[in-house]
């Protein structure tokens, strides 16, 4: 890649990239990498080496745990190649390649380290790296690894006092992630995070908030019994990974099948099908929109009819009793006007007062399982949980909850 090459494919980027408001944080600091680790790493460089041009902005120790050794500036290279006047054709012709590869990998180091180190200090307010500034020479022999290393020592984000509370936001990731992967990518990128800020976090303990918060969703009943059937040695962060991968695809093949979409997973498993060349996803989003309004009413509308057919009954009922008690307040009335006194009612039994169980029998809702209230049932759940299906019934459970199975054989 040319040097004109690689400088034009920075300034591009530094085009689209956000400008960094204030002093940058660590979340701003590892954006920035995230767009500039693919580039450096795209451009050809110390192809016979285990050197590559990310080591002028990754972190030294980084660099050497992944490729082995430390990143070295190349040197300049002389102008020609050192070849003895009574060399063979052969050397060089040897020696004329091995010049050429040391001047390309020269050149392509020395634009990259300029394109990189304007790239980060358009992107950054000079107030916060001017200490790096040379009264006279500027920033010419300010590194893009010193420019990052004073950033990184001067962001904010990294402080345990800003971390504390880290562990249990990352209990709610799951209500907010599109699927499992990306819900696994959230999970890790605030476990090396807490690294950052050396408050490091274990694979165990990505394992522990993950499975709760699957096993709270039910949003994969059968895989999570099968998790929890294996032994104590098999529950791995990678296994949990694999293992839920896994469900997560399954999950998207049957709700694309089923023509559904709930939102979390199923947002994931609408993105994929055979049917995008046909209906654009604005129209799938449209859709969603009509169905959603739809059921709505249809619940709604279910749950008015349901609601004045109680007050109808009840209604009913109030007639009839005050239609008794006048029938016999006129009795009375007659009697007491001829001089006579009213014969006592015989003793009755107390009114009739409508009654129901607290428990419904043959009851189901797909979130609380087979043990609700009478009125409760997958349509009219007041506390929908994520993936809720409001068709689901005892007899057609939409694969929802299992809980208190059986508890009025």
């Amino acid at each position: 890649m040319a040097p004109e090459e690689i400088t034009a494919l920075f300034a591009t980027a530094a085009a689209t990239f956000p400008a960094i408001t204030g002093q940058p944080t660590d979340d701003n600091l590892t954006a920035l990498r995230d767009v500039l680790y693919p580039l450096l790493l795209d451009i050809p460089y110390d192809m016979n080496g285990p050197d590559n041009l990310i080591g002028i902005i990754e972190p030294v120790a980084i660099y050497m745990a992944t490729w082995g050794q430390a990143f070295v500036p190349p040197p300049r290279p002389p102008a020609y190649p050192v070849i003895a006047d009574d060399a063979s054709a052969v050397v060089r012709a040897r020696s004329e390649a091995q010049h050429a590869r040391l001047v390309a990998d020269y050149e392509s180091w020395d634009a990259a380290e300029r394109a990189v180190s304007k790239f980060i200090r358009e992107a950054i307010d000079e107030v916060y790296y001017r200490d790096l500034r040379h009264v006279r020479s500027f920033y010419t022999n300010v590194t893009c690894l010193q420019l990052m290393d004073h950033l990184t020592a001067n962001c904010g984000g990294l402080h345990p006092s800003e971390l504390v509370n880290l562990p249990t936001e990352m209990i709610g990731y799951y209500n907010d992630a599109e699927g499992i992967p990306e819900y696994i990518n959230m999970l890790e990128e605030a476990q090396r995070k807490l690294a950052r800020a050396n408050l490091p976090m274990s694979d165990d303990q990505l394992l522990a908030i993950a499975s709760t918060s699957i096993l709270a969703s039910e949003h994969f009943p059968r895989p999570t019994d099968e998790w929890e059937a294996r032994p104590r040695a098999g529950k791995t962060w990678i296994a949990w990974k694999a293992h839920y991968r896994a469900a997560h695809i399954a999950r998207k093949r049957q709700m694309l099948a089923a023509g559904t979409s709930t939102g979390g997973t199923a947002h994931a498993a609408m993105a994929v099908g055979s049917t995008e060349d046909a209906i654009t996803p604005e129209t799938f989003a449209r859709l969603d929109g009509y169905l959603d309004n739809l059921a709505a009413a249809a619940t709604t509308e279910r749950t008015t009819l349901t609601q004045l057919i109680e007050n109808n009954a009840t209604l009913t009922a109030s007639v009839t009793s005050l239609t008794a008690s006048v029938a016999a307040l006129t009795a009375a009335y007659t009697l007491l006007a001829a001089g006579k006194p009213p014969t006592p009612a015989p003793a009755t039994s107390a009114p009739f007062t409508r009654t129901r169980a607290k428990l419904a029998v043959n009851g189901y809702c797909w979130t609380h399982g087979y043990r609700v209230n009478v009125g409760h049932d997958s349509a009219r759940c007041k506390h929908k949980g994520h993936g809720h299906k409001d068709a689901a019934t005892r007899a057609n459970t939409m694969n929802g909850s299992n809980a208190n199975k059986g508890w009025d054989a």
